[in-house]
């Protein structure tokens, strides 16, 4: 599969990115992240275009980044500006820079054709910031597993039943069928759970009178976004967005950036309709969201080793239908960021 990067992807929370130098790889190469002296972030190729060390190793002096080495420095356009000893700057002493926006709490950077990166076209995020909605931050996550391994799990609620008995699944979905939509790059799968017991955190924070209408309704903004709708009303209430905000409901974001062929970073933000305000329910889901999704990372991390692809298998089902279609869209937008781009080489994953 190849990695399409003409895309704005999530490098690091903007509380990770500060004045000391943070090494972090992505698409297989390593970056260093740090602030100007005015706030604004900046992210440089991990690496001194002289003899290959380290930039992130080296010193932020100002606005410009001296290499350890041999104390080169590079501006945050990733121009060289000073060799010690040495007055003329030959035209190949750069590093290469990444446009960077921050928004969402998140530092993004565009890793493909700079020419191409429009802030504008960053990926909003319905509700982030708005009246009536508490906003859950997760840690810095990363998961042993391939993005597209990932993505596949994103629109498979099938697994909720099994791998989330104590968080979010509920045995009463197992035998549900799930409706799945198409529209270009988004691929929504989900179902409703009718006069269903509600699971264990809606139980708990929902204030039901007894069995509920439950929603699970998972959408992938192919390549790299995930948003999961997930809620309850008391059973037989109305299902406009209006009575689905009034008593729970969950908007929960990943944003995945691909570390390597077998491992991605996983940045999470879950926004909520109920007890709002609360910090000890903020804390109480914080933790119960990190084990839902250690469940996840473990249980991927352990098909990654055994596996590899979770598309190797032989056996296809019908509640594969949505995995499919992500493939298939990811083999699109490969093939057509590789289209334009002529002579730029493609890069593999694997063989």
């Amino acid at each position: 599969m190849q990695w399409i990067k003409n895309r704005w992807y999530a490098a690091a929370w903007s509380n990770e990115v500060g004045r000391t130098l943070l090494a972090r790889s992505f698409f297989g190469e390593s970056a260093v992240l740090f602030r100007t002296e005015d706030g604004t972030p900046a992210m440089l190729l991990d690496r001194c275009p002289h003899k290959g060390a380290p930039l992130s190793l080296g010193e932020l002096k100002g606005d410009v980044l001296a290499c350890p080495y041999h104390g080169l420095e590079f501006d945050c356009a990733g121009t060289c500006v000073r060799i010690p000893s040495q007055a003329n700057i030959p035209p190949t002493a750069k590093v290469r820079s990444y446009p960077c926006v921050e928004r969402y709490g998140l530092v993004w950077f565009w890793p493909g054709d700079a020419a191409k990166a429009d802030a504008d076209s960053l990926f909003e995020c319905r509700n982030h910031g708005a009246v009536g909605w508490d906003c859950i931050e997760g840690p810095y996550t990363r998961f042993p597993a391939s993005i597209e391994n990932i993505l596949d799990n994103l629109v498979d609620p099938a697994h909720t039943s099994f791998v989330h008995k104590k968080t979010i699944g509920g045995v009463d979905a197992a035998d549900v069928p799930l409706a799945v939509e198409q529209d270009g790059d988004t691929v929504v799968v989900g179902r409703w759970i009718e006069n269903s017991q509600p699971v264990a955190v809606m139980q708990q924070y929902g204030d039901f009178a007894g069995l509920v209408d439950r929603w699970q309704f998972y959408s992938l903004f192919l390549p790299n976004i995930s948003l999961v709708d997930m809620g309850a009303v008391d059973a037989g209430s109305a299902r406009d967005d209006a009575s689905r905000d009034r008593q729970y409901r969950t908007l929960s974001y990943a944003m995945l950036t691909p570390e390597s062929a077998d491992a991605t970073h996983y940045f999470w933000f879950v926004l909520r309709t109920f007890a709002r305000g609360d910090e000890e329910v903020s804390a109480n889901l914080r933790r119960a969201y990190i084990d839902t999704f250690d469940e996840d990372r473990v249980l991927l991390g352990a098909i990654q080793r055994n596996s590899g692809d979770l598309q190797s298998g032989s056996l296809r089902l019908a509640i594969d239908n949505a995995s499919v279609r992500v493939r298939r869209a990811l083999e699109r937008l490969a093939r057509e960021e590789t289209a334009t781009l002529p002579g730029e080489p493609i890069v593999l994953q694997r063989a």
